[in-house]
């Protein structure tokens, strides 16, 4: 019999949950090297892909950004969401909008996500209720 074998020597086996979870660590870990470690760019190399238009704050904007108007900006990419539009004096009502920037009324006053409307998702951007 080895010294592995033997049962006073043996190390006590580790749950397959720890195992995953070991292995998702080192991943991460390891990606985040390979990141630290890249080359940068040199002052000779082909030009830099442009840069996605960076989004506004998610959520409500107030009045006055590049063409004067309140917007919503919806962050996540693949869903579509109902949010709840205040407006000065008219009415509130409910929208359906999807990922990036949605101009409002020229009279909104605010705009949030409203998850109890409806399941708060949405099928068909710019609908109203």
């Amino acid at each position: 019999m080895s010294a592995s074998e033997h049962p006073a020597v043996a190390r006590p086996r580790r749950s397959r949950r720890s195992r995953v979870v070991g292995a998702l660590v080192a991943v991460a870990a390891a990606g985040a090297l390979a990141g630290a470690m890249a080359e940068p760019a040199s002052a000779g190399s082909a030009p830099a892909a442009p840069a996605t238009p960076k989004l506004q704050n998610c959520g409500w904007n107030e009045a006055g950004g590049d063409d004067g108007r309140a917007s919503y900006e919806h962050c996540a990419t693949d869903t579509n969401v109902w949010i709840q539009v205040t407006r000065w004096a008219r009415g509130d009502y409910h929208r359906c909008v999807g990922p990036g920037r949605t101009i409002l009324d020229y009279d909104a006053t605010g705009a949030w996500y409203d998850s109890n409307f409806r399941g708060g998702l949405c099928s068909h951007p710019g609908d109203t209720a």
